[in-house]
């Protein structure tokens, strides 16, 4: 089974808002050194720096962005673009229950390493209750939480959560 990560309005304008400020931010500095009289050499060199770095930066959120969930005979297995898939074994699943909504703002969850809205949330995040959780989600709203018996929890962001929980839960019980 496949569960879609597609990207919701509030991370598509986060994208936006990020890329027109980079954009902005490279663009001063080049035309002062360009048309300005007598910029300093510091700030030509700053602005050449972070001009090469912005774009791999890109990228390379681009290639970890999440965009589904696939559930296996034997592992959770989040999809993303251009890099290996994750995969969370169902051997190592405790338990799976509705997780906590995400929010730009007042929401209880934090991010403390990773990606904040830039074409998606990713990377590990602060869960008032619950702690530092692995996050995966493309879309504001509710998750999916996996709490796991050897690693940190981990939570799903995917189009339809009910379903990913039902098909999890409905593979984790017992026959």
């Amino acid at each position: 089974m496949r569960f879609p990560m597609t990207t919701g309005l509030a991370v598509k304008l986060i994208t936006l808002v990020a890329i027109g400020v980079v954009f902005f931010a490279l663009t001063v500095p080049w035309a002062v050194t360009t048309f300005g009289e007598g910029a300093p050499w510091p700030v030509a060199l700053g602005s050449s720096v972070v001009g090469l770095g912005v774009p791999v930066a890109l990228l390379v959120v681009l290639l970890l962005a999440p965009r589904a969930v696939r559930l296996e005979s034997d592992a959770v297995v989040v999809e993303r673009l251009g890099w290996r898939d994750y995969r969370i074994p169902l051997a190592d699943i405790a338990s799976v229950e509705a997780g906590p909504l995400l929010k730009v703002l007042g929401g209880g969850v934090w991010r403390v390493a990773g990606n904040g809205g830039l074409m998606g949330f990713t990377g590990y995040f602060f869960v008032r209750g619950l702690g530092v959780v692995r996050c995966w989600a493309t879309r504001l709203g509710p998750t999916v939480l996996v709490r796991r018996k050897s690693e940190r929890p981990a939570l799903l962001g995917v189009d339809d959560g009910p379903a990913l929980l039902d098909a999890l839960a409905r593979r984790l019980s017992p026959a």
